[in-house]
């Protein structure tokens, strides 16, 4: 079995971005860490959620102490939600789990998120030239 820097279920954080309960290798807590979230929106509060997310979480995510972007995707067909975002370092990321912000973004996102939040989290890796 192949073996990631790490993976993790939660019954949500942020549900949508680099919101997750993350542990990477030591070698890689220097590095910049991509995080890839993806979540189940409830039917019939697509614009409910959809409210939260543009007018919360995006617009309080990027001024958070070492979020270099977050990116957002939606599938409406499927209800299939979810978020790239690119870190400075996991401390940073570490830091932000247990922030107050980000209670107060989970709490705003839960009630129209079915089921659990899948989070994934990598060290960036650039190809040597």
């Amino acid at each position: 079995m192949k073996q990631s820097y790490f993976s993790t279920q939660f019954c949500l954080t942020l549900g949508i971005l680099a919101v997750l309960g993350v542990s990477l290798t030591a070698s890689a807590s220097a590095q910049h860490v991509i995080t890839l979230t993806h979540y189940q929106e409830i039917p019939g509060k697509e614009a409910q959620l959809s409210q939260v997310i543009d007018h919360e979480v995006s617009q309080k995510l990027p001024g958070v102490k070492g979020v270099q972007w977050i990116k957002f995707f939606y599938n409406p067909s499927t209800g299939e939600r979810g978020s790239v975002s690119l870190w400075e370092s996991q401390a940073d990321l570490e830091a932000y789990l247990k922030s107050d912000l980000r209670k107060e973004l989970a709490g705003k996102v839960q009630p129209f998120i079915q089921g659990e939040v899948s989070s994934k989290g990598y060290p960036v890796y650039e190809p040597k030239k």
